[in-house]
């Protein structure tokens, strides 16, 4: 019963946020590569996520800690609220803080390729712990 009921949590998660998702995002490719748990019951989730070129990923945060390695390209990261925009290269590592609210933009010619490692908490598990907001809160 608590596996079911897990599955069903998740799955009803995914469909939600997927269901919201804008037209433009539906095009990425995202590869999960592996899932495990940690001892304090946190998951850890592996992906590879590909932005096209001209293409972006709206505003949104994840629930916990996200590492990232840019393996192909080069992406611009907004975090709103009038702050400089970051270019992240090829070869560069990065990470997010949990609930950080930001979107990102490949305006490059190339691929944009990212292996991800986010670290969620239980609810979170068998998705791609993404959540889409309508921006920032930013204080005037």
């Amino acid at each position: 019963m608590k596996t079911s009921l897990k599955t069903f949590v998740s799955t009803a998660l995914l469909a939600s946020l997927v269901g919201g998702l804008p037209s433009a995002a539906k095009a990425f490719d995202f590869v999960p590569l592996g899932e495990g748990v940690l001892p304090s019951g946190k998951y850890v989730q592996n992906f590879k996520f590909t932005i096209f070129p001209g293409e972006s990923v709206p505003w949104h945060y994840h629930p916990g800690q996200i590492y990232g390695v840019i393996v192909n390209g080069t992406i611009t990261e907004d975090k709103g609220c009038g702050r400089p925009v970051d270019t992240i290269t090829a070869g560069s590592a990065f990470s997010e803080a949990p609930r950080a609210i930001h979107r990102v933009f490949n305006y490059g010619t190339d691929p944009v390729e990212i292996v991800f490692t986010f670290i969620v908490p239980p609810a979170f598990a068998g998705y791609t712990g993404t959540i889409y907001v309508n921006g920032p809160r930013c204080d005037d």
